[in-house]
């Protein structure tokens, strides 16, 4: 089945239980760049992130899971937060394994959650290398965040919204990290020459760019970034990878000043919360020189973002919007 299929058949298992995320129109950025500027509100969606959509279509797929199953999954923060709810909402039990460098505002938006949670390794590669070894070990059902071609799919229904909601898109920025959005999005456009997809990544987390280029996946980088969900590397002979290679037209990165503009310029503009990797598509815009004329969407991932962090955001750069 090719992916297209597998998306499609993805949205018919989860429409119900998503939101269709707005997609508006941005003027100022548009006036900025020349461009026709939408903005694809998964922030929005539910658990704030893309995410749920993945995990929702994983678990579909997996048949009857009920109290006795025990599931488990490893995340950097918004893949957690889809988990605790999935399991919430099917009443499975689950084992989440957490990098330890996880931020609080993440951590603090799963706390109530009845999922076991357990703090292991320095980035999210070795955290997710811990939680499948743990569920091989004991016969128990990974929920990877990007390497499984159920959650690519399921990412990937962002783009069926996307296309009804724009057929005349001619750019989609996507910010990356372990490369399941962009996987599924490029995957569902890939036979439509009209459309190109470009990855957007942390100069200091540019492991997909990076890997994409040497033609290899790279390790993880050691350099520090604001953009926690797009950062730790991507696992050994994951599937994004190949997706990014065949079908991601370019990739855009982003300094830690960049990320910290955008994220002053949606608040100012658009009085929208956006986490530091969300904001990644909207910093790849403003310094793109080559949207005249386009119609283009930057997706909006996920809206976690530390309060502290913010305010310092905000009190040095909201002036200059």
């Amino acid at each position: 089945m090719n992916i297209n299929n597998r998306i499609t058949d993805a949205y018919k298992n989860i429409r119900s239980d998503i939101y269709k995320t707005p997609l508006i129109y941005s003027p100022e950025l548009s006036e900025r760049t020349n461009a026709k500027i939408f903005l694809k509100m998964e922030n929005q969606q539910k658990t704030g992130s893309f995410k749920i959509r993945g995990v929702l279509n994983k678990i579909h797929n997996l048949g009857e899971v009920n109290q006795d199953n025990i599931l488990v999954a490893a995340s950097t923060g918004n893949h957690a937060a889809a988990f605790c709810y999935a399991a919430e909402k099917f009443g499975f039990k689950g084992i989440l394994f957490l990098p330890e460098s996880i931020s609080k505002t993440k951590l603090n938006a799963i706390k109530h959650s009845d999922v076991e949670k357990i703090l292991y390794g320095k980035n999210c590669v070795t955290t997710e290398k811990e939680a499948a070894l743990f569920a091989q070990k004991f016969n128990r059902y990974l929920i990877h965040p990007y390497n499984d071609i159920d959650i690519i799919a399921g990412q990937g229904t962002t783009a069926i919204e996307i296309e009804e909601q724009l057929p005349e898109v001619e750019k989609i920025f996507v910010p990356v990290g372990g490369g399941g959005l962009i996987a599924g999005i490029s995957g569902w456009f890939s036979e439509n020459e009209k459309v190109s997809v470009i990855g957007c990544q942390p100069v200091n987390a540019s492991e997909m760019a990076d890997s994409v280029k040497e033609g290899n996946i790279v390790p993880p980088k050691t350099t520090d970034t604001i953009a926690d969900a797009t950062a730790g590397g991507i696992e050994e002979d994951s599937l994004t990878f190949d997706f990014c290679r065949k079908y991601v037209s370019d990739f855009t990165l982003i300094t830690e000043e960049e990320i910290k503009k955008a994220i002053a310029f949606m608040v100012v503009h658009h009085h929208t919360l956006v986490e530091p990797g969300a904001a990644l598509s909207v910093a790849a815009a403003l310094k793109n020189s080559d949207l005249t004329n386009k119609t283009v969407v930057l997706v909006i991932t996920g809206k976690k973002i530390n309060p502290d962090l913010l305010t310092n955001i905000m009190s040095s750069y909201d002036s200059d919007y």
